[in-house]
């Protein structure tokens, strides 16, 4: 039986390209659904996956559907314990999960503003709460900057899971309101330079 996974979700959505990353960066196989939860013509496809109409999901081989990225890559990490981007265990696990969590935290932000700025009628725009949602991303964006290293990844010579989610969230934002990131964080953007070198990363850029 083939041990190709389908991933359903485009690389538009952080989440789901974080999944493809997940998985490029262990050497997996996977094939891709590249269908969007905020389209309605697709709403029945992406029903069919999950009822809440989210991404991403992960079918599996054996057909076993995961949903959430954060539990999908703990999966990941746990059925290849070889290839793990975050440390099984001890601080190193406990620090990597950290930055994870404050990517994560602020790329949720990220998104947020493409509903309100981006995707809302603009006589229907609350400016007060567009400026409280990038100021929550400016303060997201400014940690991971103060903790990016000078050169190479989070994980040393090689990303791990936290230079995933850390990439992923700083070209959510380049990529959906440039006016986030232009000229504001040099650590973040040398990151990205590098991780694009590398295909996991080059590959699903969202742009």
């Amino acid at each position: 039986m083939s041990e190709t996974m389908t991933l359903v979700g485009r690389n538009l959505s952080p989440y789901a390209r974080r999944v493809a990353i997940w998985c490029a960066l262990q050497g997996r196989e996977l094939e891709r659904l590249d269908v969007a939860a905020t389209d309605p013509s697709q709403a029945d496809i992406m029903k069919s996956y999950h009822p809440g109409i989210r991404v991403p999901v992960l079918v599996l081989a054996d057909g076993t559907r995961l949903i959430e990225s954060m539990p999908i890559c703990d999966w990941l990490d746990d059925s290849m314990p070889d290839m793990r981007l975050v440390p099984a265990t001890g601080l190193a696990r406990r620090d990597c999960l950290q930055r994870i969590a404050l990517a994560h935290s602020t790329v949720e932000k990220v998104v947020s503003l493409v509903y309100e700025k981006n995707r809302r009628p603009e006589e229907f725009h609350w400016k007060d709460w567009q400026t409280r949602v990038i100021g929550q991303i400016e303060g997201g964006l400014a940690a991971l900057e103060e903790i990016t290293p000078e050169a190479g990844f989070f994980g040393g010579d090689k990303p791990d899971g936290s230079d995933v989610a850390a990439v992923c969230t700083y070209q959510q934002a380049e990529v959906t309101n440039p006016f986030l990131v232009e000229g504001r964080y040099p650590k973040l953007t040398a990151l990205a330079a590098r991780a694009m070198k590398l295909p996991a990363f080059a590959d699903t850029y969202p742009g």
